[in-house]
């Protein structure tokens, strides 16, 4: 009995594991809420001590046996940044939807340019790039629910998340496909490989539309009241997730889809943040200890790795700054603001979804490299300026209006 109960065989419990990661995560981001320092903070400190940059017991083959439950937390961070999407602003706003759309392409197309002069090749760069296009939206879903920020520039932010991630998905199509069709072990064309990205968003697509009739037919029928709504929606979202799951259909554009379709095609009243709102937390929590888990900070790269890695950051945020210039509806505090608050990145995985711990590995040792350190600054940057970002724009509840 002793040896069932000793702390060796805690430890190989993966279970056991993740659950404290995630009790650590979250104490250390209370704890830190109380200094005003972000507490998605505290998902970085427990990922990099448990990860592995500290005792490695949070790796890939631990997550990877708990990848439907990371695949549901994600469904519901993605489901939050479609939901907030306003399709009926975005074609009516004029210049301003004009510019979050410039700003999508410009971003991309700048961090193309700028890793090609750096030395990479241009497929790697074009292919980096087009990933580059989509901002986190984890890191901003949860600095906005921890600060309540709301307001003109938080709106469009939010619109900002959900069309960069639509932009980069589709130019990930297509890179992706001249990448396989071109490779040491490619098995088909180009046009081939384009027809085969290109199925993988159009059967996305039909499964939102379908996930969403069956929530929309079932709350009908059965007269639901509003109470009970968010716990057939989450249904709808697992069945979405899951149909996605086993057709290699683009999660990503799905559950997005499924958010765009409650936010503007669902008239009743809409109940559902307050109820789902625990849950997103926690999932906030758990994909961003995921992320610091698997960033190894020790690893001995070059200093040109670095100086590239922070060139393209600042890059990033630059070329959005530039492309909110045209746009009169902020002043120029918010577009500074908007464009901290717009600095994060994904990485390949954040835009599949459901093969969120499978790292694409077409690239070269060191486009690898350069993404890998992106993906470190992005865990240890992002959270804190997005943070800036929103206090700048006085659009949280400590702050006022600008």
């Amino acid at each position: 009995m002793s040896d069932e109960l000793s702390t060796s065989i805690w430890l190989l419990s993966p279970l056991a594991v993740l659950g404290a990661g995630l009790m650590l995560a979250l104490v250390l981001g209370l704890l830190l809420q109380r200094f005003k320092v972000p507490k998605l903070y505290g998902a970085v400190i427990a990922g990099l001590l448990l990860g592995a940059t500290g005792l490695d017991m949070i790796d890939r083959a631990l997550l990877t046996q708990f990848q439907e439950l990371l695949n549901a937390a994600a469904a519901l961070v993605l489901f939050e940044v479609g939901r907030k999407m306003d399709l009926a602003w975005l074609l009516r706003s004029g210049r301003q939807g004009l510019t979050l759309v410039l700003a999508t392409i410009l971003r991309g197309a700048a961090t193309a340019v700028i890793l090609a002069l750096l030395g990479l090749p241009w497929s790697a760069a074009i292919f980096i790039g087009s990933i580059l296009i989509a901002v986190n939206p984890v890191i901003v879903s949860s600095m906005v629910a921890d600060e309540n920020a709301s307001g003109t520039s938080t709106f469009a932010t939010n619109n900002m998340v959900g069309v960069s991630n639509l932009v980069a998905l589709l130019a990930l199509g297509a890179t992706l496909a001249w990448t396989r069709s071109h490779g040491v072990d490619a098995t088909a064309g180009f046009w081939e490989e384009l027809v085969r990205q290109g199925g993988k968003l159009v059967l996305g697509a039909v499964i939102a539309a379908f996930s969403y009739g069956v929530y929309a037919l079932a709350t009908r029928l059965c007269k639901v009241p509003a109470t009970m709504r968010p716990g057939m929606l989450l249904a709808a979202l697992l069945i979405d997730l899951g149909l996605c799951s086993i057709s290699s259909a683009s999660a990503l554009l799905s559950l997005l889809l499924m958010g765009v379709l409650l936010r503007n095609a669902e008239k009743r009243d809409n109940v559902f943040q307050a109820q789902l709102k625990t849950a997103q937390d926690i999932g906030y929590v758990l994909l961003f200890l995921m992320s610091a888990a698997l960033v190894d900070l020790r690893l001995a790269l070059e200093g040109w790795v670095w100086v590239s890695a922070c060139v393209v950051f600042a890059v990033r945020i630059a070329a959005t700054r530039l492309a909110l210039w045209p746009a009169t509806a902020w002043s120029e505090r918010k577009k500074h603001a908007m464009a901290l608050s717009m600095c994060s990145l994904v990485s390949y995985g954040g835009l599949v979804v459901d093969n969120s711990l499978n790292a694409y590995t077409g690239l070269d040792p060191a486009s690898t490299a350069v993404m890998n350190i992106l993906l470190a600054l992005n865990v240890l940057l992002a959270p804190g300026l997005t943070w800036l970002g929103l206090r700048l724009a006085g659009e949280t509840y400590r702050g006022g209006a600008q």
